[in-house]
């Protein structure tokens, strides 16, 4: 089995992992693919500047404020206005659920690919979601378990002691209890604080090392937890240091490529610009109006801009992406002998020298028969 590597001497053979998969040699197919992984599964650089601007709101005059109409109806709802639109709306909400849970589970099987992309160094997406799609159901089961105990542990923690203390008549007299208010909401916001954390680092176990057990071992999220706990019993101070590693790591990263990407987008908004001012008076000049279609149109091509930009970010994360994968495994493979054995070989033994085949001995004409 391959030895043990501390989680700070973990970071060398990483580097050089990553460097071997992308850089000896280049290959732009399999940059493009990863770029593909790193959005699926929301580890690119989640950058991005700019805001929307407010409008103005003495700009309308006569009562034709379309925010103040939409602020007044969340006040007081005409809900006969809504009913026309009730289909539709019932309709697109089911669409953005639909979309959500099926980003969620290609997010489960791209972890499977993004595995087995780094050990091999070939990135085979279609190939890969045959081969892992199955393993992606089981870790999306322990997804949807993890998503809905966070938020019933988070509601109980902070709604229990909320609901109490408005039982108790806290928030209808607080000056009369200022002292247990400011109290008990710093205790409760390091309570919110340290579960937040405690479920962080759950889920960062999971991703780094749930996933390689599901992948070898063939079993569900339950067996790969146990399993998984009993390396975590055995080395409780060695992974106690790569989450601290992986923290301190992810902070650096995320700092870098929030850096490069701002650059990029720079680069790319400024000819974008040009672009869009000119279509603009072009439309203007052949007399297009902001009708409906148009403004579709504009929205369409919007859409398509950003998945534009999001792609290339996820291009620019194809070395973040390989490395922190890279430094989990290296970590990882001196602990589990499955991971080890894919991805150091053990080498075959040696074969015995064969000796020499001496020569075939030269066969002597037969003597002449006589009588």
């Amino acid at each position: 089995m391959n030895p043990q590597v501390s989680a700070v001497d973990s970071i060398s053979p990483a580097f050089t992992r990553t460097k071997q998969l992308l850089f000896g040699p280049f290959r732009f197919g399999l940059w493009a693919r990863l770029a593909v992984v790193a959005l699926v599964t929301g580890e690119a650089g989640r950058g991005g500047g700019g805001g929307a601007s407010l409008p103005n709101l003495n700009q309308n005059r006569g009562g034709n404020n379309h925010w103040v109409v939409a602020a007044r109806f969340l006040s007081e709802p005409d809900w006969e206005q809504v009913r026309p639109y009730l289909f539709w709306i019932v309709l697109g909400a089911m669409v953005v659920l639909a979309v959500v849970f099926l980003w969620i589970y290609s997010d489960c099987v791209y972890r499977f690919i993004l595995l087995e992309s780094v050990i091999t160094g070939q990135c085979r997406l279609r190939e890969g979601w045959r081969r892992w799609r199955e393993a992606g159901r089981r870790y999306l089961l322990w997804a949807i378990g993890y998503a809905f105990g966070s938020i019933l542990l988070l509601s109980l923690a902070i709604g229990v002691p909320v609901l109490l203390a408005y039982s108790a008549g806290w928030f209808e007299r607080p000056d009369e209890h200022l002292g247990a208010l400011i109290g008990g909401g710093l205790l409760l916001g390091l309570v919110f604080l340290v579960l937040v954390a405690s479920l962080a680092i759950i889920d960062l176990l999971a991703r780094d090392f749930l996933v390689p057990v599901m992948a070898f071992e063939n079993v569900g999220a339950s067996d790969g937890w146990r399993r998984l706990l009993g390396m975590l019993g055995a080395e409780k101070a060695a992974f106690a240091v790569y989450v601290l590693m992986k923290i301190v790591l992810a902070m650096g990263s995320a700092i870098i490529f929030a850096i490069v990407n701002l650059i990029v987008i720079l680069v790319l908004l400024i000819p974008l610009a040009v672009l869009g001012v000119a279509g603009y008076f072009l439309g203007v000049g052949a007399g297009i109006t902001w009708d409906t279609p148009a403004i579709l149109l504009m929205t369409g091509l919007g859409m398509l801009l950003l998945a534009g930009i999001l792609y290339i970010m996820g291009f620019v994360y194809a070395p973040g992406l390989v490395f922190f994968q890279s430094y989990t495994l290296e970590f990882l493979a001196g602990r589990y002998e499955p991971l080890a054995n894919r991805m150091f070989p053990p080498t075959p033994p040696a074969m015995p020298p064969i000796a020499p085949i001496p020569p075939p001995k030269t066969l002597l004409p037969p003597e002449p028969f006589t009588v």
